[in-house]
């Protein structure tokens, strides 16, 4: 009961906040614009998915600073990159709900995270989250509020259809089965910025030398290689990783064709690829001995990446790897997974067990034609 009596106010607030506003919906003019807010949230997945609205945003605003906030600025360091990002933030949206904005100490915290994006003195501001709790909504359109700025791009709830408290928006329903890419670039194109949907991981000649380096050592000079992500931490946590002895017989049939399978992932999946090397000998365990950029470099230089529907995927897609997510849920998003490219595909099961090794082959194999 409480829980329905929640979602009722924070409907009935959320509403009044989008009738209320009064937006003056014209553009402002390139040269005015000198700061610009672009919040978005998540894993470096998501950080990609920024990158065309980045891009688009330099080329219109090509004075502008570009300030990124989102929920964990580890995730998105490679963004700085971009010439004119400038700074990256922690937005930590997830931290605020019903719950603990109860506490006094995290209403002034949310505060002190407005007044520190009001001293950037953002003239724009783009909202790139469509979040999944209501709660989070709120937390974000009452720092709109709050921040007053004066052009402002985001999404409204799927209740709100007609008012919103942005200058530019979209409703959340549009998201539903189109690839956030193409859904940035249409909230970016309403509001006159052309927008393509080409993701991209800023490489630097560092990141490839070591990369190369890296193989050198492990002996892989010449040979195919295919980058294996057999981790990821929120499927581990949700139980849905696909199993590591279906991996080793991948390992094995990958192998017998004469690629050298390479582990990539974080430190904390080292123990997991030391498991699998040491039922295939022939693949080389690099997890956890790459930063972002490095593990980035590696995949680029890879001929194929298999991988579960995580970060080191969509780099994948944005280097141009040839490239294939083990999707083993039932809640597979679109709006994350469908790139409808001939290099990317995706397989998909209620549960990972649903997946088979030779389905697995099959479809990498088909890919790497298509590289």
């Amino acid at each position: 009961m409480l829980a329905k009596l929640k979602l009722a106010a924070l409907r009935v607030w959320m509403s009044h906040q989008a009738s209320s506003r009064v937006s003056t919906g014209a553009k402002p003019d390139a040269s005015s614009i000198q700061h610009i807010a672009l919040w978005q949230v998540g894993g470096v997945g998501d950080m990609l998915l920024a990158t065309p609205v980045i891009r688009a945003l330099q080329s219109a605003y090509p004075e502008a600073h570009i300030h990124i906030w989102c929920s964990d600025p580890p995730f998105a360091d490679f963004l700085r990159r971009f010439p004119q990002v400038k700074t990256i933030d922690a937005f930590p949206v997830y931290d605020f709900d019903s719950r603990t904005l109860m506490r006094g100490s995290v209403r002034q915290e949310i505060r002190d995270l407005g007044d520190a994006m009001a001293a950037q003195k953002p003239d724009m501001l783009i909202n790139l989250h469509v979040p999944a709790l209501l709660d989070w909504w709120a937390a974000a359109w009452w720092l709109v509020q709050y921040l007053g700025i004066s052009y402002t791009l985001g999404f409204n709830p799927r209740f709100v259809q007609e008012k919103s408290i942005f200058d530019v928006s979209l409703n959340a329903a549009e998201r539903d089965g189109i690839h956030y890419t193409r859904l940035y670039r249409m909230l970016l194109e309403a509001a006159g910025i052309a927008c393509d949907e080409g993701m991209e991981f800023p490489l630097a000649d560092a990141d490839r030398e070591k990369a190369t380096g890296l193989l050198g050592e492990c002996g892989v000079m010449k040979q195919p290689t295919v980058c294996l992500h057999i981790g990821a931490n929120r499927l581990k946590l949700e139980n849905k990783m696909w199993p590591l002895e279906r991996f080793i017989a991948l390992a094995e049939k990958l192998v017998a064709q004469g690629y050298v399978p390479i582990l990539t992932g974080v430190a904390s999946e080292r123990e997991m690829a030391e498991a699998l090397c040491a039922r295939v000998p022939a693949c080389k365990n690099l997890a956890g001995h790459t930063s972002i950029r490095e593990m980035a470099a590696l995949i680029s230089l890879a001929d194929g990446f298999i991988g579960h529907d995580s970060g080191p995927f969509h780099i994948a897609v944005s280097v141009g790897t040839p490239c294939l997510a083990i999707c083993g849920r039932p809640d597979a998003e679109p709006e994350y997974l469908a790139y409808k490219r001939s290099d990317v595909a995706v397989l998909t099961a209620a549960s990972p067990e649903g997946i088979e090794v030779d389905d697995v082959f099959a479809q990498a194999m088909q890919v790497m034609r298509h590289g």
